[in-house]
């Protein structure tokens, strides 16, 4: 099946969607919307207020047309200095599209992959710990931080 520029923009918008549950999908939305700025095929129209800065007492968005969507990114001080602050009009929708997640994402992974893959870290092992002998509830400590070789010697001494 031969993908179109179209499905792409439909993957956008149907991982915008899904991304405020599963927030590790705004990278992947990031990526795809940033090759399309820089392919010529979406648009900085300007920038808006966020209806919720988070602990920012306001914040301002990146709106930008992709195709007949409207998506909006975190500005950058480029952004702020070059970009004009726009109305929100309340009354835009995007519109309704369906696409499976699962499509969404195999689409955006295919038109804008992760430069690099994460790499598979080793799970550390467990460093074994040294017995001196005295019993296993020491293990080379003795509760109130005494060293355990100092716990033998004086019972040696006894």
């Amino acid at each position: 099946m031969k993908t179109t520029i179209q499905d792409v923009h439909k993957a956008i918008y149907i991982i915008n969607i899904h991304a405020k549950n599963a927030p590790a999908l705004y990278p992947m939305k990031h990526r795809a919307i940033q090759k399309l700025l820089k392919e010529g095929r979406a648009v900085k129209i300007g920038l808006t207020y966020s209806p919720n800065p988070g602990k920012a007492l306001q914040r301002l968005n990146v709106l930008i047309r992709v195709g007949d969507f409207l998506f909006h990114l975190p500005s950058t001080k480029e952004d702020r200095r070059n970009l004009e602050i726009l109305e929100d009009d309340p009354e835009y929708r995007n519109p309704k599209v369906y696409m499976p997640l699962k499509r969404a994402k195999r689409l955006l992974e295919l038109y804008s992959p992760l430069l690099e893959s994460p790499v598979d870290k080793e799970p550390l092992q467990k460093q074994p710990t040294t017995y001196i002998g005295l019993s296993g509830y020491l293990n080379g400590k003795v509760n109130n931080g005494i060293d355990a070789a100092y716990v033998l010697f004086c019972c040696m001494m006894w």
